[in-house]
């Protein structure tokens, strides 16, 4: 039974975990120059916009607004956001109080404000209108500290913004090969990402859509270790199990 565990602690030595696996933008250079490539983000069907129309008279804006004076105070959690915000429908459309049906889908949110201000300048005066994609949500799977969804209240965002809203990476997870799940017109994209290399940053893949979905992995020492420990304490039963047999074979 000694040789199993002295066989263990040798394989875990040799299992150990390098600075160089777990560590990221690995460069010689202090200083790196790197361009970004932000993407400008397409409203697409089943997303969900935030619209306000704010003006000098209250009582005739709150026409054009989902949510009633009352519940504006309301503390906002992903489920408001979803029941005052407009769903643009399978064409592309959404349905605003007296002005009726607006095509968002194919723009940018500003050009979405740009639209609909012009609309409500047809019936109010020195109106504002705000516009805002509520339905930003970004979701972190595998080796993580918390792996889940999480809302974006940006613009934008990065993946290594998305992973430290996750509580990063775990040390057990396998850096070099992060995939990215992207719906892109009706299709989905994996796409291999390494975030051990500083180039990541130039990557196209470098900021984050609305519901792309990131997979950490995690690494083979990881899983070596854990089918290690599982075969010893086995090989620790069995063999606890023979002695007992062969205790109680010999008397």
């Amino acid at each position: 039974m000694n040789r199993a565990f002295i066989f263990l602690f040798i394989i875990s030595l040799s299992s150990c975990y390098s600075v160089k696996k777990v560590t990221y933008l690995q460069s010689e250079e202090n200083v790196l120059a790197l361009p970004n490539n932000p993407i400008t983000y397409l409203v697409q069907p089943n997303d969900i916009l935030n619209i306000r129309v704010q003006s000098l008279d209250p009582e005739q804006s709150a026409f054009f607004n989902i949510s009633s004076t009352e519940n504006r105070n309301i503390q906002a959690n992903e489920a408001s956001l979803f029941l005052s915000g407009y769903s643009v429908n399978q064409d592309g459309i959404i349905n605003l109080p007296i002005v009726g049906e607006i095509k968002v889908s194919g723009l940018t949110v500003e050009q979405i404000r740009e639209l609909i201000q012009d609309e409500i300048n047809k019936y109010l005066l020195d109106a504002i209108v705000l516009v805002k994609l509520t339905s930003y949500k970004i979701s972190v799977l595998g080796d993580v500290a918390r792996p889940g969804t999480n809302f974006v209240y940006n613009t934008q965002a990065t993946i290594f913004e998305a992973l430290s809203a996750a509580g990063d990476a775990n040390i057990s997870a396998n850096r070099r090969n992060v995939r990215l799940i992207r719906q892109i017109e009706g299709k989905s994209y994996v796409i291999k990402m390494d975030l051990t290399d500083p180039k990541i940053i130039e990557s196209p893949y470098y900021f984050l859509l609305p519901n792309d979905v990131i997979y950490v992995e995690t690494s083979k020492e990881n899983l070596f270790r854990n089918n290690l420990v599982l075969i010893t304490v086995t090989f620790t039963a069995i063999s606890t199990g023979l002695l007992i047999l062969n205790f109680i074979q010999n008397n």
